[in-house]
């Protein structure tokens, strides 16, 4: 079977060829803790809280 009719190929080329690929780390992401909400609605607030204060600082700065 060609690759081009197998659905899985990338999958088995990528298991075949392993390639380690360091991610970036976030230099200026605010400081949170571990929390729990008691729902989305609570969650949605508290995230759309971060997201304004990455916004405020110019967004999110990468180190390698």
């Amino acid at each position: 079977m060609a690759y081009r009719d197998d659905y899985d190929a990338k999958f088995k080329i990528w298991a075949r060829n392993p390639k380690v690929v360091a991610c970036p780390k976030p230099a200026n992401l605010p400081h949170f803790k571990a929390q729990r909400f008691d729902s989305y609605e609570a969650f949605n607030a508290w995230k759309d809280e971060l997201l304004v204060k990455i916004a405020e600082q110019g967004g999110i700065k990468w180190k390698k």
